[in-house]
């Protein structure tokens, strides 16, 4: 997808999938990529949810929890691959072993993060 972007609006012109779980930071996220730009594909509380919207929207990246519920979120991570969509994991959590060899190199940031820590991450991989 195409973007414009600019110092203001970092992300302006990305469809960005947030795969979330916990409400207060899923609308924390949405505003932060929402104040740089960004559309929104989500918030997704459900790996049922993250995982349709992995398969069938126009995406420009995905931002995923490790864990929705009591399941990760490697089905969803596999769909993006898939379709070459990049994507990066905000979680409080590693990686379990088998997420980790798969998504060899992906971008995890740490919860806690900064909007402006997260919103960088994303535009820098936009970038790339």
């Amino acid at each position: 997808m195409e973007r414009n972007a600019d110092q203001n609006l970092p992300l302006a012109g990305a469809r960005i999938l947030v795969a979330e779980d916990e409400i207060l930071i899923a609308l924390d996220m949405e505003n932060a990529f929402r104040d740089a730009g960004a559309d929104i594909v989500g918030p997704c509380m459900t790996l049922e949810a993250a995982l349709d919207a992995a398969r069938s929207e126009p995406l420009s990246l995905a931002v995923l929890d490790i864990r929705l519920g009591d399941g990760t979120t490697e089905d969803v991570s596999d769909m993006l691959a898939e379709r070459g969509i990049p994507f990066l994991f905000y979680s409080g959590q590693a990686l379990p072993d088998v997420m980790e060899r798969k998504c060899n190199g992906a971008v995890v940031v740490n919860k806690p993060a900064t909007q402006q820590d997260l919103v960088g991450a994303v535009a820098s991989m936009l970038a790339a």
